[in-house]
């Protein structure tokens, strides 16, 4: 149980994390934005002045777009991480305090109840 939830929190901590930057390829506009896509920061360079407003607006969106599409694919990644993890930790037995061993999965009174229907041979009255 402690390795999965320390898998949780290292998958919370690393998509909190993510954060993009991209620059257009003109170097005349540069996008950050955050684990959720949204814009944190904005920077103009120099021939930035030189475009017309739409030009820049366009600009600005479509950089903006794609370093929010970079930060979904982290996610993306990140989240298939921990799947492959987690199923892994799924599949590894649990040790109890008392060192007693729990395998996920399987029923730990499907056995007894097998010998109990089919009448076990310690029990021949059955």
């Amino acid at each position: 149980m402690r390795k999965q939830r320390d898998l949780m929190q290292s998958l919370a901590e690393h998509t909190a994390a993510v954060s993009v930057r991209v620059t257009s390829r003109d170097q005349s506009v540069s996008a950050e934005v955050d684990a959720h896509g949204a814009l944190s920061g904005l920077w103009l360079g120099p021939s930035a002045a030189r475009l017309g407003a739409d030009v820049l607006a366009k600009l600005i969106v479509d950089t903006a777009q794609e370093a929010a599409r970079h930060a979904m694919e982290r996610h993306a990644f990140l989240f298939k991480e921990f799947n492959a993890r987690m199923a892994e930790l799924e599949k590894t037995p649990l040790t109890c305090w008392d060192g007693s061993t729990f395998v996920p999965g399987e029923d730990p009174d499907a056995e007894k109840d097998a010998r109990e229907v089919a009448g076990s041979p310690e029990d021949p009255a059955k």
